[in-house]
């Protein structure tokens, strides 16, 4: 009963902030009613609507967004696997720590842009240098992460092992990396988040046969503005529901670990 009773505070809290997206919604079907802008630049919220449903209809839309989430997975894979590892390994060896951190404190210095001039060198502009792109963005945030997050482990925890003369494999499958799980989730938070904003940077400028950036590159060129507002809320929505996702998880991970201390 009492959940009942708390649901439309349930709802204000959660949602709240939906309500300057209906301002600005408001804003712009008053400044397309009065035609306050051309229709050529600003297009009224039905005709964007109706090229959402024809974009989607025809599966542009879905291949389009297919084809970008496709490159972030392989990207996204390399990347965080190359991250978890190299973090991991400085997190629980001070030597591999001393060897590696300069490098990758110097290398992470580099704006993942600055590396596009070198990606191209390397592998073209086919999909191997939008996959490396993408690989570099993800694997920094992962690597901090873990490194952090085994770092953070409590040496007390570590010590009870000790005791109990847990094995190097079971200190670490059972003590250390469950400590730093929450750390590591919230890396991997970042590293997507990161991948979904450079996969359409990459599809932007270094045109593609498919995806997002590409479908919103050909929408501006053939001055189709109403195409181009539902490639920027669609890439807008999905971010979102990325942060959202790894969001609860990271929450859920923080809760349970919190409610063991």
């Amino acid at each position: 009963m009492s959940s009942i009773a708390n649901l439309p505070a349930v709802i204000r809290n959660r949602y709240h902030g939906f309500i300057s997206f209906l301002f600005l919604l408001g804003l712009w079907s008053a400044a397309s009613h009065y035609n306050l802008f051309s229709r050529e630049y600003l297009p009224t919220p039905v005709a964007v609507v109706t090229a959402f449903i024809r974009l989607l209809s025809s599966g542009q839309l879905c291949i389009s967004l297919g084809s970008s989430l496709l490159r972030i997975i392989a990207g996204f894979f390399v990347g965080t696997s190359l991250g978890f590892v190299f973090g991991a390994a400085m997190g629980v060896s001070q030597t591999m720590e001393k060897l590696f951190a300069p490098l990758f404190n110097a290398l992470r210095q580099v704006p993942v842009i600055g590396w596009i001039p070198l990606i191209i060198v390397w592998c073209g502009i086919a999909e191997t240098s939008k996959i490396t792109f993408i690989a570099i963005g993800a694997f920094f945030p992962i690597l901090i992460s873990t490194f952090e997050g085994i770092r953070s482990v409590s040496p007390s925890y570590v010590d009870v092992a000790r005791v109990f003369e847990y094995s190097r494999f079971k200190l670490l499958s059972t003590i250390v990396l469950p400590g730093a799980l929450p750390g590591i989730v919230s890396g991997i938070r970042l590293s997507m988040g990161t991948s979904w904003l450079l996969v359409v940077w990459a599809e932007i400028n270094t045109r593609s046969a498919a995806g997002i950036g590409d479908l919103l590159t050909r929408s501006s060129e053939g001055k189709k503005a109403d195409v181009a507002f539902v490639c920027i809320i669609v890439i807008g929505i999905v971010a979102c529901l990325i942060n959202e996702l790894f969001g609860q998880l990271e929450t859920r991970l923080s809760s349970w670990r919190k409610s063991y201390r």
